[in-house]
């Protein structure tokens, strides 16, 4: 029986080891737009409803092996580990893109000190300066890891998913209210702007990072319980879920209504759980 299990184990990591090869072809064609030059849809499809997957994708593959790997030692000591491994990549390329960060004081900061000190606010708490925004994962992941671990405190995995869930969606409509700033409450606007002034995006650990890694961890969890189940009914409910985003995708043009559909099917795949 023990030897059935690492034999089913050590395929299912050779699954996971093809489809993270795939993602990183597909978060290529998340920046290179290949299918723009073929057709309007055949571009909406491949980057709203395909491409768009692989990083959540590897953020969650990140909190699965934290749980599965290791098990003699405790998930905040994994934790600490993973941010240290996390950090030197991203303050070694950091320095690497630093002549990047300079040409981009002189294009768009006009050589004022403030762009210089936004620039120190971004590598803290954005992960993106001029031409650096690849390193947005890897700050949204130290984040993400952070928070986990203050949460494990006193939460267990699975409240951390639906705290992860909310934030996802708070972020979504963060995103939305920044758009209409003139039709908000004056308070709310300022709250919104002053969000925005701090920390540029939502793209980060909080509110896109934290849902994705802990979900994860929570899929390692059940499976070491021997809980892990996918119904017939789970699937045909996120396939029902994901045409509806394909739909959406093409008649909406993506974006927040696509993306506000993935939570959709984002909450039907937590059913399998």
């Amino acid at each position: 029986m023990e030897k059935d299990s690492a034999v089913m184990q050590n395929t299912n990591y050779k699954l996971l080891d093809l489809m993270k090869f795939i993602c990183a072809f597909l978060v290529i064609g998340i920046h290179t737009r290949p299918f723009q030059v073929v057709s309007d849809v055949a571009d909406k499809l491949f980057y709203y409803d395909i491409s768009n997957y692989a990083v959540p994708f590897f953020y969650a593959c990140t909190g699965y092996f934290l749980i599965v790997r290791q098990q003699n030692k405790g998930v905040h000591e994994k934790i600490c580990f993973r941010i240290k491994k996390v950090l030197r990549p991203y303050v070694i390329w950091s320095i690497i893109y630093l002549p990047l960060t300079f040409c981009g004081w002189i294009i768009e900061g006009n050589r004022e000190p403030v762009y210089l000190l936004r620039s120190v606010r971004n590598f803290i708490l954005v992960g993106d300066n001029f031409y650096s925004w690849a390193l947005w994962y890897l700050n949204g992941l130290v984040f993400a890891l952070i928070f986990i671990d203050l949460l494990l405190r006193k939460f267990s995995i699975k409240q951390i998913v639906k705290f992860g869930s909310v934030m996802y969606v708070l972020g979504i409509i963060l995103t939305m209210f920044e758009g209409h700033l003139n039709k908000l409450p004056m308070i709310v606007s300022a709250a919104v702007k002053l969000y925005f002034a701090a920390f540029v995006t939502t793209r980060n650990g909080l509110f896109q990072s934290l849902i994705f890694v802990s979900i994860g961890m929570l899929v390692a969890e059940i499976e070491k319980l021997g809980k892990l189940r996918i119904s017939t009914g789970s699937i045909i409910a996120v396939a029902l879920m994901y045409l509806t985003k394909i739909a959406t995708s093409l008649i909406g043009g993506g974006g927040s209504t696509s993306r506000r559909y993935w939570i959709s099917r984002h909450f039907s795949s937590c059913l399998q759980l």
